[in-house]
């Protein structure tokens, strides 16, 4: 049954909506009041839940101690291998409706693929944290025509397809949403290429490396009539070069989106340039390897706690395994949410050098970016870093033929790209640079990765954090 036909779900979806967008605008002191009650709900909801009344219970916590955002740090972390190890029923509140919700899964990138739970109304408050984005841009859901190109997977549930059977779907009844486009990540470029280009949208919304292929494509002249106003990137790191490629390519403004399959859309970026959490949906703390706050400035362990309930509740979460730095200075645009800095990826993929040094998937193109700019040039296509031992690094880089030697002879590009990293990283670590036709995927990715490291994982955890 469609749950929209009934006048109770309705009535809290249409004010949840009405009231939830706008929310990132109201005073920070407002936010915060809502957060702190906002958050002794969904610890109340947690509390049902077997894995956490268990955690709990052993930590000897009182929920009712809880009164808000800055009793926080009370409550004891969640890990990813606790909820893996919880499923199915631990991490679901007793007596819950299954048939009523959706199981929605992780692709399993970063290690073991995460299952959990989402119910309509959980679905519909993720998607409204993602609509700020369209606020931010002034475009309409309804109106605005949106290519969205996902991984929109049958069977494995993901995000993109809870989405589509459940909110597109249902919505579809009382709105004729022609406007909206949905497309499989995982399809052919070109023939991505053809279907957006026959829809002609105003909105693109896609994975980063999906984007950068359909960009190499428009440089090549093709999908002439795909003219966006925005682009927004999301589920890969975006790096620099790449953003700037992609610009370039459509001349249309790429606007980052973080977002999660536990989290749901944690920040978006505004128009100033600034990623803005949303922090009256998600709350994100930047931690040491203590579980501390970090000092000014520097990176930590991203954990989440999601400040809704339904579902499968995720509080505390340190499952993300992304590392970022939150901004102390507030943007000048009219959002008044806390800024994160800079997002620096999965942990596992960073680069560390013998003296301890790491560099973070977002840091470790720049030289890339530098060679090209230096040059004028955006002939290369793509790039990945494999690190193969802590002192021996390739870089592969794939370049478009109709670019080449655009600018620069590829040759010397390459040379200028290795001499960058070699003053970055130091003479006791051997740089490879290379051409291939090709860059490698790896299991459980539907595009390929932007760093392999072959590091052994309890090495990273030494020198990481």
């Amino acid at each position: 049954m469609n749950p929209f036909l009934n006048p109770i779900f309705t009535s809290k979806a249409i004010k949840n909506y009405i009231t939830g967008v706008k929310r990132a605008w109201k005073s920070p002191e407002k936010i915060k009041k809502y957060q702190d009650k906002a958050l002794k709900k969904a610890l109340k909801y947690a509390y049902k839940v077997p894995i956490y009344r268990k955690k709990y219970n052993e930590a000897g916590l009182d929920i009712n101690d809880i009164s808000g955002i800055d009793d926080l740090y009370k409550i004891p972390i969640m890990t990813k291998e606790e909820l893996i190890k919880g499923y199915p029923n631990g991490i679901i509140p007793d007596n819950y409706n299954k048939n009523k919700a959706y199981e929605v899964g992780t692709s399993g990138s970063s290690g073991r693929p995460v299952t959990i739970y989402k119910d309509m109304m959980y679905i519909i408050t993720e998607a409204i944290s993602g609509i700020r984005i369209m606020k931010i841009t002034d475009t309409n859901w309804r109106k605005t025509k949106i290519t969205n190109i996902g991984d929109f997977t049958v069977p494995t549930t993901t995000d993109e397809e809870a989405l589509k059977k459940a909110l597109i779907g249902n919505l579809s009844t009382f709105f004729s949403l022609k406007n909206y486009q949905m497309l499989y990540t995982g399809e052919e470029i070109r023939s991505l290429l053809k279907k957006t280009e026959a829809f002609e949208p105003e909105l693109i919304i896609g994975y980063t490396s999906v984007l950068m292929g359909l960009a190499s494509l428009k440089n090549k002249g093709l999908g002439k009539k795909i003219k966006p106003k925005y682009i927004i990137s999301s589920g890969e790191v975006l790096d620099s070069y790449t953003r700037k490629y992609i610009e370039e390519a459509f001349n249309a403004r790429v606007l980052n989106v973080y977002a999660t399959t536990e989290g749901g859309t944690i920040a978006i970026e505004c128009l100033n340039g600034s990623l803005h959490i949303n922090s009256d949906f998600v709350h994100l703390e930047v931690l040491d390897k203590k579980g501390q706050p970090v000092n000014k400035n520097k990176f930590g362990s991203v954990v989440i706690t999601r400040l809704y309930p339904g579902g499968t509740p995720i509080i505390r979460y340190s499952g993300q395994d992304d590392i970022a730095i939150l901004d102390e200075n507030p943007c000048d645009c009219s959002m008044n949410t806390p800024i994160i800095k800079s997002l620096q990826g999965r942990k596992k993929d960073a680069i560390i050098l013998p003296d301890g040094r790491v560099f973070p998937p977002a840091t470790i193109p720049m030289p890339i970016a530098d060679a090209a700019g230096k040059f004028n040039t955006y002939q290369i296509k793509r790039f990945q870093f494999i690190q193969k031992n802590i002192d021996d690094i390739e870089i592969k880089v794939v370049i478009d033929e109709e670019q080449r030697d655009k600018g620069v002879k590829v040759e010397e590009l390459l040379k200028e790209i290795k001499n960058n990293y070699k003053k970055l990283v130091g003479e006791k670590v051997k740089i490879e640079v290379n051409e291939v036709k090709k860059v490698e995927k790896t299991e459980g990715t539907n595009s390929p990765p932007l760093i392999i490291s072959n590091l052994n994982k309890k090495k990273i955890e030494e020198i990481l954090l």
